[in-house]
């Protein structure tokens, strides 16, 4: 008979999560995991096989917190509530740990196909929310959210280089 499970495959990668941010995608190891969750390397090998399953299982539930972020919420066509929208999720784009970690992500992201995939969706899923909110007219909405989404990344990655006050404070300065 199996041993029961103490620790449920969402709290293993909540903690894998901090740990994968903290460290970065290359430089986070089993053994970090196990050791924040409270468990022994070996369980979790049997449990995730690897730590690029560990990545690529973390990285699906950051999609599907995205997907149901934006399923949830209500977009009325006018400025003001993109205005709202987007000051909410630049306040998001603050992390407990720093944004380096982010841009290591990043670069999984590229070389991954799997994570490529869901990079592509979450920032699919941005750009149609932005969308959602734009006035019909007079520009096309599909043309001015792309717009505004390269506008809040290209921002975030200046901020990676000047270190002006805090990521939020610095985009809605931007």
């Amino acid at each position: 008979m199996p041993r029961p499970k103490l620790h449920s495959d969402v709290e293993i990668l909540q903690k894998a999560k901090v740990v994968l941010l903290r460290e970065g995608p290359v430089d986070f190891t089993l053994s970090d995991v196990a050791k924040a969750v409270g468990m022994s390397r070996a369980a979790l090998i049997q449990r995730f096989q690897d730590k690029a399953t560990i990545h690529r299982r973390i990285m699906e539930e950051m999609t599907e917190e995205v997907r149901a972020f934006f399923a949830a919420s209500h977009a009325e066509r006018d400025l003001q509530s993109l205005w709202t929208f987007l000051k909410d999720m630049i306040e998001g784009m603050d992390a407990e740990v720093g944004s380096e970690a982010y841009l290591l992500l990043f670069w999984g992201d590229i070389i991954d196909p799997h994570l490529r995939a869901l990079a592509l969706e979450r920032n699919e899923l941005v750009r149609e929310a932005i969308e959602q909110r734009l006035p019909l007219r007079p520009h096309d909405p599909r043309r001015t959210s792309g717009m505004i989404q390269s506008v809040l990344q290209g921002g975030s990655m200046r901020w990676m280089v000047s270190r002006e006050g805090d990521l939020s404070a610095f985009m809605r300065a931007e």
